[in-house]
């Protein structure tokens, strides 16, 4: 320990506050000028505002309380790496009962901000407090947090530290939002001429609906506990949608692979180069939502809530349909017309609804495709130039934190 430093628990020296929800019958309780805070609003960084409201009669009817200025608030629990994410308020407002607001009893003495950059060091701890074991939602509690030990430096010291921490972590947050917003643009790019290429009919386009022109089947509805991550190599993979990613493939890995234990029922084994598209989102945002894929592995099972593209005529590329289900046009009235509140659906007869535009010639669609795969590759490029650089700059960010208090045991 550091020459005049002390460690004290948590629960010692702060004042720690979680929130609650107002009943979500009473909609008066909700868009007022309270600001409402929930765990996916937390990002390591400070918060000054938030999309959640509630009214001054949804904090007197709930468990929800104003929280004080320049609080270190944690999430307790969330999806992804949401839960053990750290941030500091600044700014009147309130929260859900997923976040734990936590502010020094003597803040002359220990600074907000002192605190903060020592729990924004240790979010990999915080996980691991959890007992996180990938994608559950099993998270911290106050008592945890209370036993937290932290170092306290006298006051001097934290303000320098602060200080220089301050300066540091402000370029390379300013350097993170260049790199996102080069990341953003990138894909823009390629999303405004992917949709352009479909509006703007040339001679010779054909206007069909796609279920004038292919099916969407229906996958099996296999029993869950037929499949697991657990089940040995050699067993067929079973698609799900959490295989289906944001670009338009399927991934596997270690997290969200399973396979098939039983005897797979006939007819529901896809073939290479098949044509999916995911039915079923467990976001409410719908990032997955209508996305195609193509099946690029053998022995790989079609699951329900995925459909499969089956063509019942020869006019139109396959790979050509894929771009049109990327299109923006396309999925936004995927998501329009999708149903369900936390988890979102659509359905065969949705996606077959919508109208497509192409050239008759298959020559001329092929060098459509030619083209969007070379534009898409080199934009692929740039985002991962862009992901690179994000993934130093952080890895920067918390070698700098971790500097900070290197010293101590």
């Amino acid at each position: 320990m550091k020459k005049g430093w002390q460690t004290k628990k948590i629960g010692d020296v702060c004042r720690l506050m979680t929130g609650g929800t107002p009943s979500k019958a009473k909609p008066e309780y909700f868009g007022g000028e309270i600001r409402w805070l929930v765990s996916g609003d937390i990002h390591q960084g400070e918060i000054s505002d938030c999309e959640g409201r509630i009214t001054e009669a949804g904090m007197r009817n709930s468990n929800a309380k104003l929280l004080p200025v320049n609080s270190v608030m944690i999430a307790l629990n969330g999806q992804g790496k949401t839960r053990g994410t750290v941030a500091l308020l600044r700014t009147r407002a309130t929260c859900n009962q997923s976040l734990v607001s936590i502010y020094p009893n003597e803040p002359e003495k220990l600074l907000p901000e002192f605190l903060y950059a020592n729990l924004h060091a240790r979010y990999q701890e915080l996980r691991q407090m959890t007992g996180d074991s990938g994608n559950d939602r099993r998270g911290l509690n106050m008592g945890l947090i209370e036993s937290i030990e932290i170092p306290i430096a006298p006051l001097p010291e934290q303000q320098r530290i602060v200080s220089i921490l301050a300066e540091s972590l402000g370029g390379i947050a300013t350097a993170k939002s260049n790199a996102e917003e080069n990341l953003q643009n990138a894909r823009a790019i390629f999303n405004s001429h992917l949709q352009s290429v479909f509006t703007h009919r040339g001679a010779g386009w054909a206007e069909e609906l796609i279920g004038s022109i292919c099916d969407v089947k229906h996958g099996f509805a296999f029993d869950g506990a037929q499949f697991s991550s657990d089940v040995p190599e050699g067993n067929p993979l079973v698609i799900t949608p959490g295989n289906f990613t944001e670009d338009g493939k399927l991934l596997f890995n270690g997290k969200n692979t399973k396979r098939f234990s039983g005897k797979p029922p006939a007819g529901f084994l896809f073939d290479v180069g098949d044509l999916v598209v995911v039915m079923t989102d467990l976001s409410s945002k719908m990032k997955i939502l209508g996305k195609p894929a193509f099946v690029e592995t053998d022995d790989v099972l079609h699951n329900q809530r995925i459909g499969r593209v089956v063509f019942l005529k020869d006019c139109l590329e396959k790979r050509l349909l894929y771009y049109f289900m990327m299109s923006d046009g396309f999925l936004r009235n995927i998501k329009a017309s999708a149903t369900g509140t936390m988890v979102k659906h659509t359905a065969p007869k949705r996606i077959l609804s919508n109208v497509i535009s192409y050239p008759r010639n298959r020559k001329e669609q092929r060098a459509i495709v030619n083209k969007l795969d070379s534009l898409r590759e080199e934009t692929q490029g740039l985002e991962s130039i862009y992901r690179r650089k994000l993934a130093a700059l952080e890895a920067l960010k918390q070698s700098l934190l971790d500097s900070a208090f290197s010293a101590l045991p």
